[in-house]
Protein backbone atom coordinates (compact mmCIF):
# COMPACT_ATOMS: atom_id res chain seq x y z
CA UNK A 1 0.00 0.00 0.00
CA UNK A 2 1.19 3.72 -0.93
CA UNK A 3 -0.41 6.94 0.22
CA UNK A 4 -2.03 8.18 -2.36
CA UNK A 5 -2.36 12.19 -3.31
CA UNK A 6 -5.85 13.55 -1.61
CA UNK A 7 -6.45 10.44 0.29
CA UNK A 8 -7.30 9.82 3.92
CA UNK A 9 -5.71 6.93 5.46
CA UNK A 10 -6.58 5.71 9.42
CA UNK A 11 -3.39 3.57 10.48
CA UNK A 12 -2.68 1.45 12.90
CA UNK A 13 0.25 1.60 15.44
CA UNK A 14 -0.12 -1.62 17.15
CA UNK A 15 -0.05 -1.85 20.90
CA UNK A 16 3.39 -0.13 21.35
CA UNK A 17 6.40 -2.32 20.39
CA UNK A 18 7.37 -0.46 17.09
CA UNK A 19 8.50 -3.75 15.94
CA UNK A 20 4.45 -4.67 15.62
CA UNK A 21 3.89 -1.90 12.74
CA UNK A 22 2.77 -3.66 9.66
CA UNK A 23 5.12 -3.08 6.45
CA UNK A 24 2.05 -1.27 4.86
CA UNK A 25 1.49 1.34 7.81
CA UNK A 26 5.28 2.01 7.75
CA UNK A 27 4.78 2.55 3.95
CA UNK A 28 1.82 4.87 4.55
CA UNK A 29 3.41 6.89 7.71
CA UNK A 30 6.60 7.38 5.15
CA UNK A 31 4.75 8.62 2.33
CA UNK A 32 2.05 10.60 4.09
CA UNK A 33 2.24 14.48 3.66
CA UNK A 34 0.81 15.03 7.35
CA UNK A 35 0.60 12.70 10.18
CA UNK A 36 -1.78 13.31 13.11
CA UNK A 37 -1.72 11.60 16.59
CA UNK A 38 -4.00 11.82 19.47
CA UNK A 39 -1.70 13.29 22.23
CA UNK A 40 -2.81 13.92 26.19
CA UNK A 41 -2.20 17.38 27.48
CA UNK A 42 -0.33 17.31 31.15
CA UNK A 43 0.22 19.58 33.34
CA UNK A 44 2.50 22.99 32.79
CA UNK A 45 1.62 23.00 28.94
CA UNK A 46 2.95 19.87 28.40
CA UNK A 47 1.80 16.64 26.53
CA UNK A 48 2.29 13.25 25.86
CA UNK A 49 1.56 10.88 23.42
CA UNK A 50 2.20 7.20 23.20
CA UNK A 51 1.63 7.31 19.79
CA UNK A 52 4.32 9.66 18.98
CA UNK A 53 6.84 7.68 20.94
CA UNK A 54 6.45 5.25 18.42
CA UNK A 55 5.89 7.45 15.63
CA UNK A 56 10.03 8.22 16.57
CA UNK A 57 10.88 4.86 17.14
CA UNK A 58 10.37 4.07 13.39
CA UNK A 59 12.07 7.30 12.20
CA UNK A 60 8.61 9.09 11.06
CA UNK A 61 9.72 12.46 10.11
CA UNK A 62 8.55 14.65 13.57
CA UNK A 63 8.35 18.16 11.30
CA UNK A 64 5.05 16.42 9.37
CA UNK A 65 3.64 15.60 12.66
CA UNK A 66 0.52 17.12 14.42
CA UNK A 67 -0.78 16.54 17.65
CA UNK A 68 -4.69 16.16 18.33
CA UNK A 69 -5.20 17.17 21.90
CA UNK A 70 -7.49 14.32 23.82
CA UNK A 71 -8.14 14.59 27.51
CA UNK A 72 -8.82 11.29 29.09
CA UNK A 73 -12.35 12.33 30.29
CA UNK A 74 -15.77 10.45 29.93
CA UNK A 75 -16.82 14.62 28.84
CA UNK A 76 -16.51 13.45 25.22
CA UNK A 77 -17.57 17.19 24.53
CA UNK A 78 -13.99 18.53 24.48
CA UNK A 79 -12.47 15.60 22.59
CA UNK A 80 -15.31 16.54 19.96
CA UNK A 81 -14.15 19.95 19.52
CA UNK A 82 -10.88 19.00 19.10
CA UNK A 83 -11.63 16.17 16.50
CA UNK A 84 -13.49 18.93 14.51
CA UNK A 85 -11.16 21.27 14.73
CA UNK A 86 -8.40 18.86 13.56
CA UNK A 87 -11.04 17.40 11.13
CA UNK A 88 -11.40 20.93 9.16
CA UNK A 89 -7.14 21.64 9.16
CA UNK A 90 -7.11 17.71 7.48
CA UNK A 91 -10.07 18.62 5.25
CA UNK A 92 -8.26 22.01 3.92
CA UNK A 93 -4.90 19.41 3.03
CA UNK A 94 -6.86 16.93 1.67
CA UNK A 95 -8.43 19.82 -0.73
CA UNK A 96 -4.71 20.67 -1.97
CA UNK A 97 -3.96 17.05 -2.68
CA UNK A 98 -1.73 16.32 0.41
CA UNK A 99 -1.80 12.64 1.95
CA UNK A 100 -3.00 12.66 5.06
CA UNK A 101 -2.58 9.60 7.87
CA UNK A 102 -4.01 9.78 11.24
CA UNK A 103 -2.64 7.26 13.53
CA UNK A 104 -4.14 5.22 16.62
CA UNK A 105 -2.23 2.54 19.39
CA UNK A 106 -3.75 -0.25 18.59
CA UNK A 107 -5.81 -1.34 15.42
CA UNK A 108 -7.75 1.54 13.71
CA UNK A 109 -11.06 -0.19 13.13
CA UNK A 110 -11.58 -1.03 17.54
CA UNK A 111 -12.12 1.70 19.70
CA UNK A 112 -9.83 3.50 18.09
CA UNK A 113 -9.41 7.35 18.60
CA UNK A 114 -9.24 7.50 14.82
CA UNK A 115 -12.95 6.51 14.27
CA UNK A 116 -14.36 10.26 15.14
CA UNK A 117 -12.19 11.53 11.90
CA UNK A 118 -13.19 8.77 9.61
CA UNK A 119 -17.04 9.64 10.73
CA UNK A 120 -16.23 13.40 9.95
CA UNK A 121 -14.87 11.97 6.54
CA UNK A 122 -17.69 9.99 5.60
CA UNK A 123 -19.92 12.77 6.74
CA UNK A 124 -18.43 14.91 4.05
CA UNK A 125 -18.30 12.06 1.73
CA UNK A 126 -14.18 12.13 1.55
CA UNK A 127 -13.38 8.53 0.71
CA UNK A 128 -10.01 6.73 2.85
CA UNK A 129 -8.69 3.89 3.74
CA UNK A 130 -8.17 1.63 6.96
CA UNK A 131 -4.43 0.38 7.89
CA UNK A 132 -5.12 -2.57 9.84
CA UNK A 133 -2.91 -3.32 12.42
CA UNK A 134 -2.54 -5.92 16.08
CA UNK A 135 -4.58 -5.26 18.62
CA UNK A 136 -3.68 -5.34 22.53
CA UNK A 137 -5.55 -8.32 23.36
CA UNK A 138 -4.28 -10.18 20.72
CA UNK A 139 -0.62 -8.87 21.81
CA UNK A 140 -1.13 -9.83 25.63
CA UNK A 141 -2.29 -13.44 24.38
CA UNK A 142 0.73 -13.94 22.49
CA UNK A 143 3.20 -12.00 25.37
CA UNK A 144 1.48 -15.02 27.57
CA UNK A 145 1.99 -17.57 25.32
CA UNK A 146 -1.76 -18.32 25.27
CA UNK A 147 -4.34 -18.80 22.30
CA UNK A 148 -6.95 -16.94 23.43
CA UNK A 149 -9.42 -19.26 20.85
CA UNK A 150 -9.30 -22.46 19.44
CA UNK A 151 -11.56 -24.57 17.21
CA UNK A 152 -15.09 -23.41 17.75
CA UNK A 153 -14.58 -21.42 20.98
CA UNK A 154 -16.16 -18.06 21.15
CA UNK A 155 -14.17 -14.65 22.07
CA UNK A 156 -16.17 -12.08 23.33
CA UNK A 157 -14.55 -8.41 23.73
CA UNK A 158 -16.17 -5.50 26.14
CA UNK A 159 -14.25 -2.39 26.57
CA UNK A 160 -14.51 0.22 29.13
CA UNK A 161 -17.16 -1.49 31.55
CA UNK A 162 -19.23 0.46 33.71
CA UNK A 163 -19.20 -2.06 36.69
CA UNK A 164 -17.72 -5.67 36.89
CA UNK A 165 -21.80 -6.63 36.88
CA UNK A 166 -21.00 -6.29 32.85
CA UNK A 167 -18.19 -8.76 33.06
CA UNK A 168 -20.18 -11.11 35.24
CA UNK A 169 -23.22 -11.25 32.69
CA UNK A 170 -21.35 -11.98 29.97
CA UNK A 171 -19.23 -14.57 32.10
CA UNK A 172 -22.09 -16.41 32.95
CA UNK A 173 -23.96 -16.64 29.59
CA UNK A 174 -20.77 -16.87 27.20
CA UNK A 175 -19.02 -20.58 27.46
CA UNK A 176 -15.70 -19.12 26.15
CA UNK A 177 -13.20 -16.89 26.48
CA UNK A 178 -14.27 -12.65 27.38
CA UNK A 179 -11.47 -9.87 27.28
CA UNK A 180 -12.24 -6.87 29.07
CA UNK A 181 -10.28 -4.26 27.71
CA UNK A 182 -9.62 -0.07 29.45
CA UNK A 183 -10.26 -1.70 32.83
CA UNK A 184 -9.46 1.74 34.17
CA UNK A 185 -13.09 2.29 34.64
CA UNK A 186 -13.37 -0.58 37.22
CA UNK A 187 -10.56 -0.14 39.10
CA UNK A 188 -11.67 -0.24 42.59
CA UNK A 189 -13.85 -3.06 41.74
CA UNK A 190 -11.41 -5.11 40.31
CA UNK A 191 -9.29 -7.21 42.87
CA UNK A 192 -12.02 -7.63 45.45
CA UNK A 193 -14.14 -9.02 41.90
CA UNK A 194 -11.39 -11.40 41.45
CA UNK A 195 -10.89 -12.83 44.91
CA UNK A 196 -14.68 -13.25 44.99
CA UNK A 197 -15.15 -14.78 41.55
CA UNK A 198 -11.76 -16.31 41.05
CA UNK A 199 -11.74 -16.65 37.37
CA UNK A 200 -9.42 -18.07 35.47
CA UNK A 201 -7.56 -15.15 34.07
CA UNK A 202 -4.45 -13.27 32.93
CA UNK A 203 -4.12 -9.48 33.76
CA UNK A 204 -1.72 -7.29 31.10
CA UNK A 205 -1.29 -3.76 30.99
CA UNK A 206 0.96 -1.58 28.65
CA UNK A 207 1.64 -4.64 26.60
CA UNK A 208 4.68 -3.57 24.21
CA UNK A 209 5.13 -0.57 26.06
CA UNK A 210 7.82 0.31 28.85
CA UNK A 211 6.37 -1.00 32.29
CA UNK A 212 4.68 -4.11 30.36
CA UNK A 213 3.28 -6.51 33.14
CA UNK A 214 1.21 -8.94 33.18
CA UNK A 215 0.15 -11.64 35.94
CA UNK A 216 -2.33 -14.31 36.78
CA UNK A 217 -1.80 -13.88 40.68
CA UNK A 218 -4.42 -11.63 42.20
CA UNK A 219 -2.02 -10.60 44.91
CA UNK A 220 0.19 -9.10 42.22
CA UNK A 221 -2.56 -6.53 40.92
CA UNK A 222 -3.61 -5.04 44.88
CA UNK A 223 -0.77 -2.37 44.71
CA UNK A 224 -1.28 -1.37 40.68
CA UNK A 225 -3.06 1.68 39.62
CA UNK A 226 -4.78 -0.21 36.73
CA UNK A 227 -3.57 2.35 33.66
CA UNK A 228 -5.95 3.10 30.68
CA UNK A 229 -3.64 0.79 28.47
CA UNK A 230 -4.92 -2.67 30.60
CA UNK A 231 -6.74 -5.44 29.86
CA UNK A 232 -8.39 -8.75 31.64
CA UNK A 233 -8.42 -12.05 29.50
CA UNK A 234 -10.94 -14.63 31.69
CA UNK A 235 -11.63 -18.16 30.18
CA UNK A 236 -14.08 -21.02 31.02
CA UNK A 237 -11.44 -23.27 29.36
CA UNK A 238 -9.71 -23.55 32.36
CA UNK A 239 -6.19 -23.27 30.61
CA UNK A 240 -5.29 -19.36 31.34
CA UNK A 241 -3.51 -19.00 34.44
CA UNK A 242 -1.41 -22.36 34.15
CA UNK A 243 -0.66 -21.40 30.93
CA UNK A 244 0.74 -17.74 31.79
CA UNK A 245 2.39 -18.63 35.05
CA UNK A 246 4.39 -20.99 33.10
CA UNK A 247 5.68 -18.38 30.60
CA UNK A 248 6.68 -15.67 33.52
Amino acid sequence: MHAEKGRLYGVSLGPGDPGLVTLNALRVLEEADSVWFPATPGQGGGRSSIALDILRSCGIDERKCRGIELSMSSDRSHAEQAYARSWLLMQEELLEQKSVAVVTVGDAGMYSTVTPILEHAAAAGRPYRIVAGVPAFLAAGAAAGLPLAAHAERLTILARVGSVDEIDRVLDREKGTVVVMKLSTVRDQLVPWLEKRRPDFFYAEKIGMPGEFITSRVEELCARTIPYFSLLVCSRYGRVASSVEGKL
